[in-house]
Formats: C-alpha cells, structure tokens, sequence
C-alpha cells in the first residue's frame, strides 16, 4: 500500500508541474510574439513553479527516512 501511495503522491507532482510548464511555455510564447513584457514577466514564476513541483523531495513515509 505504501507503494502505491508514493506512485500516486510522485504522479501528483509530475502531473503539476508538467500543467505549470504547458502553462509556462504558452506565456513565454505570447511574451515572445504578442505580449513581449508581461507574458515574460507572467512565464518566469510559472516555469519556476514547475521546476519546484518536478524536483520536490518526498514527503512523510514516502521520503528518505520513511
């Protein structure tokens, strides 16, 4: 059962962060074509927020010491 829970907690994360980076890019893509200032600005942190949800270390009995 505790595999499966990891499974499913580490799938949360990659599904999170791959809608931030979907989310990111299509920003950084008007930033570059439509919106050159604000789509930047609006991508950055996004893109950001993607890199943390896909490198976030295991929580609880999912983590090292679990």
């Amino acid at each position: 059962m505790k595999d499966l829970k990891c499974f499913y907690e580490r799938s949360q994360h990659v599904i999170i962060g791959a809608v931030f980076a979907l989310i990111a890019f299509v920003f950084l893509i008007l930033g570059v074509t439509v919106l050159p200032v604000l789509g930047l600005f609006i991508a950055l942190p996004i893109l950001g927020l993607a890199i943390y949800f896909f490198s976030r270390p295991p929580e609880g009995e999912c983590g090292i010491g679990g």
